[in-house]
């Protein structure tokens, strides 16, 4: 059966671009750029504005004229992605939640999408070697109270951001277990015996102010590590890990991001890329909702990051 545009789902389409997990945060550092083509490549500058020039002109002289710039390029190209899942006549007919089948089935589905991409996202940050890290091992994890000092391990590399992508780092994320130590760390809380802590531990706005950053990022995403069919086994995708980014503010030309997620608006431009199709399927007795996308996830500039492997034991 051919599955085209014609089956395409305003309603739930819609509803799919509203919906998202909260809790999946790779997309922060590696924001959405909706794109006409399914492929195509795009300009990468040179430094050539931090370099040293002879400005000094005579009277009567021509300016000094610097050299051309030293442009390359990259490319991307958008992979589609799609989830598909069945409503059985008979789901229907003894369905009781408030929420339609329809709808349930979009959110899973979109789940489902958006927490591939998270792995995705992770597993390029995690395991590229351009991107600058460190592996934190016994008495430098931020987990020994008594040894560490996580303020002073992330503040040393603010600079080795900034030299490395001429923005000073503006984003800290945070897998939930490193959260869990760092709200507990006496040098912290230290920071903040003169102010009022309602729940006892530093919120994420004052975490922000103390390690100098726009932004902190509690990453709970879970994943299931086994298998279909065997008894599930849930686990943080972002694990034990922080990083320290800068990140822009939107995407656009002339930047510096760490990564991006190029997204194939599919020649539906109002829809941002995101489909949800539904179609009968008779023989099946059942009506089919399906989710799609295209797009492709790109670390685009790996030195706007700095990784802090296992951060706490």
């Amino acid at each position: 059966m051919e599955v085209s545009l014609a089956h395409l789902d305003q309603f739930l389409t819609n509803y799919s671009i509203v919906y998202g997990n909260q809790d999946f945060v790779g997309g922060r550092l590696f924001p959405d750029f909706p794109v006409s083509k399914q492929n195509d490549r795009y300009p990468i500058f040179g430094f050539e504005r931090f370099k040293s020039y002879n400005t000094e002109r005579a009277p009567g002289m021509e300016a000094n004229e610097m050299p051309g710039w030293r442009m390359s390029n990259d490319e991307y190209y958008c992979d589609g992605k799609a989830q598909k899942q069945l409503i059985p006549d008979e789901l229907r007919a003894k369905w009781d939640f408030s929420t339609g089948p329809e709808v349930f089935t979009t959110e899973t589905l979109a789940d489902i999408i958006d927490k591939q991409r998270e792995i995705q996202i992770y597993n390029l940050v995690m395991n590229s070697t351009a991107v600058p890290s460190t592996t934190l091992t016994g008495t430098a994890q931020w987990s020994d109270f008594q040894n560490s000092d996580p303020v002073a391990a992330i503040t040393a590399q603010r600079s080795t951001i900034l030299l490395s992508c001429t923005k000073e780092p503006n984003t800290l994320l945070i897998g939930y277990p490193v959260w869990l130590q760092l709200i507990q760390h006496p040098i912290i809380l230290d920071r903040f015996k003169n102010h009022a802590l309602p729940l006892g531990y530093p919120t994420d706005q004052q975490l922000a102010g103390l390690f100098n950053v726009d932004n902190v990022i509690v990453a709970k995403a879970l994943y299931d590590t086994t298998q279909q069919g065997v008894t599930h086994n849930l686990n943080y995708v972002w694990g034990k890990n922080a990083v320290l980014a800068y990140v822009p503010s939107g995407q656009g030309q002339l930047m510096i991001t760490p990564g991006t997620t190029f997204r194939w608006l599919y020649g539906v431009p109002q829809n941002g890329g995101m489909l949800v199709k539904r179609y009968r399927v008779e023989e099946r007795s059942g009506d089919m909702i399906e989710y799609q996308t295209y797009y492709c996830v790109k670390l685009v500039v790996p030195g706007a990051m700095y990784v802090f492997k296992n951060a706490v034991a």
